[in-house]
């Protein structure tokens, strides 16, 4: 199956989808919960897409959106208790951000053309912050947010499936420019943790500060884009949209064929949401190996942005109040034409305007760059990677 949607006459939202009658079963919420913006001309504010909206990630802890998988309204029952069950997780241990700056680069290229370490830095930096506070409690968090726009930027709330609740474990997990981030989880990582630990580089090796799968899947993918190299610069590169793609389906198949070769009938599925950038590009994954079962959720948008931002028409939470009196536009706004290309790829929507998001479908993923635009394509996928969920 193959569809286009126009965004101009230079870029279009490119669909290749495998046929997906049956897939819509039993979607999955993830244990976890992200957003991640990207836009080569229009920075966002912190503060307006990740603490303004009633929806915004920092109110996913406890409630949980999901148009196209659950009803909004929790007084009508899914047809599905599973889908429901499923939808009452909390994310209560833990946030990262990673905003992408070019601070960095301007003080340090200066009139020298050098760097402090001798290796140049042009472009975005991702700076971050972590913290096991609530994140609506966290003042350094509401601090930062209300006084800082990117044009890049991850941000994460953790569900802990076993590790250590501490800010190292929190994502996104950078890697010089590159910064990476997943909901879900690996299955059966305590068994393949150490034979996993010996496919990295050992750069990338060095670089895991924390015990989570998300990280050493973030280590494994890095080793394979950087084609394991013993260089700790190469994390500074770009790399092309194909290599990051291929490096990210090597990762994936890696993990899925170690669980199979250790554990053999035995192996249970993986929820794989994963997103990467190098502050240039971006691409997410939304992956479950099993033949029914719908990963976590997981959607984007190339119009939300606009929404999103203060100087703008529009509101996140719909042009009503709610005690039902109608919004007064703010004068002096922008129109909305001038708002630059972006996407937003998130777990869940942050405006209540269902129109303005798509649900990736299953095993598929999204990259998005200034050369192609927005493009959604299945996962090259085997059927043998197939398991059974025990707990279904």
């Amino acid at each position: 199956m193959a569809l286009e949607c126009g965004l101009d006459e230079a870029h279009f939202v490119r669909f290749h989808l495998p046929n997906l009658a049956g897939s819509l079963m039993q979607p999955l919420i993830a244990d976890m919960s992200w957003f991640a913006y990207i836009s080569p001309t229009e920075p966002c504010l912190l503060h307006d897409v990740l603490i303004a909206p009633t929806h915004s990630l920092t109110n996913q802890i406890h409630d949980h959106y999901l148009p196209g998988l659950i009803h909004s309204n929790p007084s009508l029952p899914s047809s599905d208790h599973l889908i429901t069950a499923r939808n009452v997780l909390y994310n209560l241990d833990g946030l990262g951000i990673a905003w992408y700056t070019s601070s960095n680069s301007d003080f340090e290229l200066g009139s020298t053309g050098k760097s402090s370490d001798g290796s140049l830095k042009e472009g975005l930096r991702p700076a971050s912050y972590k913290t096991i506070q609530p994140p609506g409690k966290d003042a350094n968090f509401r601090s930062i947010c209300a006084n800082t726009e990117t044009r890049v930027l991850m941000a994460h709330i953790r569900a802990a499936s076993g590790t250590a609740i501490t800010p190292v474990n929190n994502h996104p997990f950078l890697f010089g420019r590159h910064s990476f981030m997943h909901n879900g989880v690996v299955s059966d990582f305590s068994v393949i943790k150490i034979h996993l630990c010996q496919k990295l580089s050992r750069v990338a090796y060095a670089a895991v500060q924390g015990g989570t799968d998300s990280e050493h899947m973030a280590a494994l993918y890095m080793s394979f884009l950087t084609n394991f190299s013993e260089d700790e610069r190469a994390f500074e590169r770009e790399f092309s949209v194909e290599e990051m793609v291929g490096a990210m389906h090597a990762m994936v198949a890696a993990v899925v064929e170690l669980q199979i070769a250790l554990l053999g009938p035995r192996a249970k599925p993986n929820s794989l949401n994963l997103c990467t950038t190098d502050g240039v590009k971006m691409l997410a994954y939304r992956f479950r190996n099993h033949a029914t079962q719908e990963p976590p959720s997981l959607y984007y948008s190339t119009t939300a942005g606009t929404t999103l931002n203060r100087k703008f028409p529009g509101h996140p939470d719909g042009n009503e109040r709610p005690d039902g009196s109608e919004r007064v536009e703010r004068v002096g706004l922008r129109a909305v034409e001038d708002h630059g290309k972006h996407i937003i790829i998130a777990s869940e929507p942050s405006t209540y305007k269902e129109s303005e998001w798509t649900l990736i479908p299953k095993n598929s993923y999204v990259v998005a760059s200034q050369e192609d635009g927005v493009v959604v394509k299945a996962i090259p996928y085997q059927e043998e990677w197939n398991t059974e969920d025990p707990m279904a």
